[in-house]
């Protein structure tokens, strides 16, 4: 079993090293991700600030290809492809990570339709919000009562590879406290005026 890591910030890639550090997988993983960060409305973002965006979806995606590829070629496994939460439910101040986490997420379906007959299978998860990188009040919109940590984040990666997930691609796992479906008390904790004119 081999895992490879791709594109996640350094918390997350310790993270989910350290959930694969002493469990089962079934066969050889890799785990694709996007850094990006939080910024104005969309109808207010400049040209520079969406270049970046869309270089991050495109590193994301072709790191996606070149681990599917390998993976195809190897065998079988699983890929597994980590977005920000706000591809399913956005907020004022999240429309670009919105934009690319459902672009990526939309990708990885795509890509387990295609590769399920070679063995491999695909699944999402949508991750976030982290603790320590957003406002403590979104925690309001949280049912847990706490914001995502990277363990959490690696603790799922390592159950989606796990041989009791064997029959699942496809699947979007959200992976943050049950944040997706609530609405987060007062207003959006994700955008100021500083962010306003980026």
């Amino acid at each position: 079993m081999a895992v490879s890591i791709h594109g996640l910030p350094a918390a997350l890639a310790t993270a989910v090293e350290d959930a694969f550090s002493d469990v089962a997988v079934a066969g050889n993983v890799a785990v694709v991700g996007v850094d990006l960060s939080n910024g104005p409305d969309l109808v207010l973002l400049q040209h520079a600030s969406w270049d970046d965006a869309i270089g991050a979806a495109r590193d994301a995606f072709f790191a996606m290809q070149r681990a599917a590829r390998s993976l195809a070629e190897g065998g079988g496994g699983c890929l597994i492809v980590l977005v920000p939460v706000h591809g399913l439910r956005t907020s004022r101040g999240c429309g670009v990570e919105a934009v690319v986490g459902s672009f990526l997420t939309t990708a990885a379906q795509v890509a387990a339709v295609e590769l399920g007959s070679l063995g491999v299978r695909v699944n999402v998860l949508a991750v976030g919000p982290l603790e320590g990188e957003v406002d403590a009040r979104t925690t309001d919109g949280v049912p847990i009562g706490r914001l995502a940590r990277p363990a959490d984040v690696g603790a799922a990666c390592a159950m989606l590879a796990s041989p009791q997930a064997g029959f699942v691609t496809g699947a979007v796992v959200p992976v943050d406290g049950g944040y997706a479906v609530t609405k987060a008390v007062g207003g959006s904790p994700f955008t100021d005026a500083s962010t306003a004119a980026q």
